[in-house]
């Protein structure tokens, strides 16, 4: 019993040998943080109710751009309404300087409209002339395009077959009769031309063209919507002189079968007056050459005697009864 006590002792004295150590060790680990300033924490508190917000990234949307006009292609022909505008606009913008700009093209708008057809020609004919310049302009224009994607893409072609492709050779294969040939696989050129540059500007230039068609297209539409209009007012013109054409003719037609009967009359009543040597009485034939004769005489006041007895015979004649 005495020997196990000894070891008991050893047993509590290491141990507080170890607790010492500890104590000893911990204001050292105390000093090496002294010199540490505490953290700030960047978090909110609890009770603020606030949360950081997160900012998202700003998408930006690529624009489309445009397809760059062609300086070479011709200048597009202006109508004659487009012509008349450019010319007074300035007038009527002095006339009226509080007006804008839309208001003055519809008052500019309504002279056209009511403008005569002569007013209008000078502009219409420098309208057509215009469009035949860019009728030939254009035709040469397109030609030398399509010579010019010809030419760009025999060049392609050209370059194409002077480049080779490399060569894999493949492990040789024995046949049943007992050869051996070496077969070669080419690598293929995938350039396929539609996908080049150069189609793709083509495109761009025919986009470009269609949309000027397009424009001149519904500017042919509004002229040709003036026409028409011009084409029913020459007709409804045309319809109304016929009309009166004809009411014309029936009532020459009946003036003249007026004067026949009234010749015919006359000639009755003066023929059994001679004038002079020259006639012996009036007829059917000469009554008109009769009554410039008679005329005459009154004039040069002679044979006074016989231009009383003519006038007695006419006041005679009952010509109320010659119907028309």
């Amino acid at each position: 019993m005495e020997k196990e006590k000894p070891e008991g002792l050893d047993k509590k004295s290491a141990v507080a040998n170890q607790d010492d150590l500890k104590q000893e060790l911990k204001p050292t680990d105390a000093g090496k943080n002294e010199g540490k300033a505490p953290e700030t924490s960047n978090a909110s508190p609890s009770g603020s109710g606030t949360k950081g917000k997160q900012s998202a990234p700003k998408t930006t949307k690529k624009k489309r751009q445009k397809a760059p006009k062609d300086a070479n292609a011709p200048k597009h022909p202006l109508t004659g309404y487009v012509r008349y505008m450019n010319e007074h606009r300035e007038g009527v913008r002095q006339k009226h300087p509080n007006l804008t700009p839309i208001e003055v093209t519809k008052i500019m708008a309504e002279e056209w409209s009511k403008l005569s057809e002569e007013r209008k020609k000078p502009y219409l004919e420098a309208a057509e002339v215009d469009k035949e310049r860019y009728n030939k302009e254009i035709s040469e224009y397109k030609l030398n395009n399509e010579a010019k994607a010809k030419a760009l893409q025999n060049e392609s072609q050209v370059a194409k077959k002077e480049v080779t492709g490399p060569k894999v050779v493949i492990s040789s294969i024995p046949y049943v009769n007992g050869k051996v040939e070496q077969k070669v696989a080419r690598q293929g050129d995938y350039d396929i031309p539609i996908f080049t540059e150069d189609f793709l500007d083509h495109n761009k230039t025919i986009d470009s063209e269609l949309r000027t068609l397009r424009k001149s297209n519904i500017d042919y539409e509004q002229q040709n919507s003036v026409l028409e209009k011009h084409v029913e007012n020459m007709e409804n013109g045309i319809q109304k002189l016929d009309g009166e054409k004809n009411s014309l003719e029936a009532q020459n037609v009946v003036l003249e079968n007026y004067l026949k009967k009234l010749r015919a009359a006359l000639a009755n009543a003066l023929q059994g007056l001679p004038l002079a040597s020259e006639y012996s009485g009036a007829t059917i034939d000469n009554i008109d050459q009769y009554l410039e004769k008679l005329h005459q005489m009154a004039d040069s006041s002679t044979q006074g005697h016989t231009l009383n007895k003519a006038k007695d015979i006419i006041r005679k004649l009952d010509l109320h009864n010659l119907t028309l």
